[in-house]
């Protein structure tokens, strides 16, 4: 029978004990906040209290000061900690830092503190909270007040550095007339709740329910716990290692939402790999929605479906958690060497600032795939997404993750972890609503940025037909969406009114994008003087010129393979911004049709 148990104490006989960390347990994350909040807290309790007369017997009938829980697992008489660590830690800090600052007191208590702190045995000194990659640290303030040994263990230097803002917290009613008093109020009446359990299983259930104080867990940290929980103890280091490694891979990944990459990965994987219930209607109970809202729980509850049984059931979960997460650290790190050569779609899908593009490619890659085919469904889905994205922005719909949030995984659950030929099955039968290419895009403010990777799509394109690759968003000069029309109405009769200049002038037709500087260069320019400079820009401004029709194999053999109304302008009016307009739909057509 599980043994459960709850009892209240002071600190002097909580902190009277030994204890190690169990492997729920994170680092020791307090943060300088929370140590301003426990010193102004623990002084304002004293002195409410305390009176200059007052003795020892007095002390022990002030108003106590809650500390909260401290749960413990117990085996083989050892107290394991399963949720209080960093309260434990942050006192023991404090209690070393009192004797340091105030052990010049006459009948200061420092040997009625020392044991709270550590016990000495034959010479030896063992910590009461023994963390043995902490234990140099700890010894370094206790007897030099200071630790300044480099290292790269995290909770060491957390603790170095909260340490010192002790000092920067202090209350300085708190002084050497009230020392002692303030000691032992802290020893006798700063009280815990000592819950504690015999059953492993158990204390993962009671640890899942309380948090640290003022510092609650996030999800990652309990799905690493109920993981491991699950572990056979032979094998729960190395999974533990596995987890953590998976933790630091992803906190690398900077995204460039404000969104953080080790949730956005759980949820993209959870959702693209296993979701069978993806409604997103408020209130909805769905796969979808738990796994938003709290995966580690949703993980807990389908064991049965994820089939986690045995520890080896829980190691391949685990394993298969870490080759995702290399997964979809490799598709952000194709993101960010930005080959366009290589992955064009991914780039520009990235571009659109489109952040539902990991999930979908996600979603289709197989357990083990090897990276020739990884490589190989990253092209085909961000080619496939990119015709979607490009397709909604020429016709004015939208491409937000709100907007396609829904069919992007109807796909991935359509397309997860099948082969190459499965999914582009899967693709040509167009699984996701697509417009027709119709009328022409007009820029606005709402939709500059989109045209901007609109025509810079359009631009590679070209490029890549004429085998002269060029990606103009790559370029280290910032690129801008340019009229090929100066801002001038008196030099295109024919308009009734500024607004309707001002419709023909924003027409895709009439867009290009060119590098900021040439903008302020030749903006204002008519035509017929910006034409000649055309010829020095990307191949799509290019194809205004004369000059590009000539000595240009390359272009010339993609104009006559292709079929492509392209044809140079002398004289840039109404009727040439339709053309263009024309043009920049067909080649975006010509791109995505099987046959060319």
């Amino acid at each position: 029978m599980t043994i459960v148990n709850s009892e209240t104490h002071p600190l002097e006989k909580i902190f009277a004990d030994k204890y190690k960390v169990d492997f729920y347990q994170r680092d020791y994350v307090w943060g300088s906040k929370h140590i301003d909040d426990l010193i102004r807290d623990l002084s304002t309790e004293f002195l409410k209290n305390w009176k200059p007369s007052d003795s020892f017997d007095d002390i022990l009938r002030y108003d106590p000061y809650f500390m909260g829980e401290i749960v413990l697992s117990i085996k083989d008489g050892i107290n394991y900690i399963i949720d209080g660590q960093q309260r434990i830690t942050t006192l023991t800090l404090l209690l070393i830092y009192i004797i340091n600052k105030y052990k010049h007191i006459d009948d200061f208590p420092i040997d009625e503190i020392k044991p709270l702190i550590y016990k000495q045995k034959g010479g030896k000194k063992t910590f009461n909270l023994q963390i043995e990659e902490r234990k140099e640290c700890m010894e370094g303030l206790y007897v030099n007040g200071v630790y300044d040994v480099e290292t790269d263990n995290a909770s060491v230097n957390n603790i170095i550095e909260r340490y010192s803002d002790f000092e920067a917290s202090w209350d300085d009613n708190i002084n050497d007339g009230n020392i002692n008093m303030f000691v032992y109020w802290i020893m006798y009446r700063v009280m815990f709740s000592k819950v504690w359990t015999d059953s492993d299983d158990f204390a993962y259930v009671i640890f899942e329910t309380m948090n640290d104080r003022g510092l609650s867990l996030t999800q990652v940290e309990m799905l690493r716990s109920y993981l491991l929980a699950n572990i056979s103890q032979e094998k729960r280091v190395e999974a533990m290692n596995t987890f953590d490694e998976v933790t630091r891979r992803l906190t690398n990944i900077k995204l460039s939402s404000k969104s953080k990459a080790e949730f956005e990965f759980f949820k993209m994987y959870f959702r693209g790999h296993y979701a069978e219930t993806l409604s997103q209607s408020p209130g909805s109970h769905s796969d979808f929605v738990r796994i938003g809202k709290e995966f580690h729980r949703w993980v807990r509850d389908n064991e049965t479906m994820l089939g986690l049984k045995t520890s080896d059931d829980f190691v391949d979960f685990m394993q298969r958690i870490d080759y995702y997460s290399k997964a979809y650290d490799k598709i952000h790190t194709l993101i960010q060497k930005r080959n366009a050569t290589e992955y064009l779609y991914l780039i520009v899908n990235d571009d659109y600032n489109f952040t539902l593009q990991p999930a979908l490619l996600l979603s289709a890659i197989a357990y083990k795939d090897d990276e020739e085919t990884i490589e190989k469904k990253i092209k085909l889905l961000s080619r496939y997404l990119t015709k979607i994205l490009t397709w909604r922005v020429w016709n004015h719909w939208l491409i937000s993750q709100s907007s396609l949030e829904a069919p992007i995984y109807e796909l991935c659950k359509q397309i997860r972890s099948k082969s190459i030929e499965e999914i582009i099955e899967i693709l040509d039968s167009e699984p996701i609503e697509l417009p027709e290419l119709e009328a022409s895009p007009r820029l606005n403010q709402q939709n500059k940025r989109k045209i901007r990777v609109l025509l810079s799509l359009i631009t590679a394109i070209v490029g890549d037909g004429s085998k002269e690759p060029q990606y103009v968003l790559n370029n280290d000069e910032p690129q801008e969406v340019e009229h090929i029309w100066s801002n001038h109405p008196e030099e295109h009769p024919g308009y009734r009114s500024e607004d309707e200049f001002q419709t023909a002038r924003n027409n895709i037709g009439d867009l290009l994008v060119l590098p900021k500087s040439f903008n302020a260069s030749y903006g204002d320019d008519p035509y017929c003087d910006k034409v000649k400079q055309y010829f020095s820009q990307n191949i799509l401004a290019q194809s205004l010129s004369n000059l590009k029709y000539s000595n240009n194999p390359g272009f010339a053999k993609y104009v006559n393979d292709s079929g492509l109304p392209f044809k140079p302008y002398d004289e840039f009016d109404g009727t040439a911004i339709t053309e263009r307009a024309e043009l920049y739909k067909q080649i975006l057509s010509y791109n995505w049709n099987p046959t060319a």
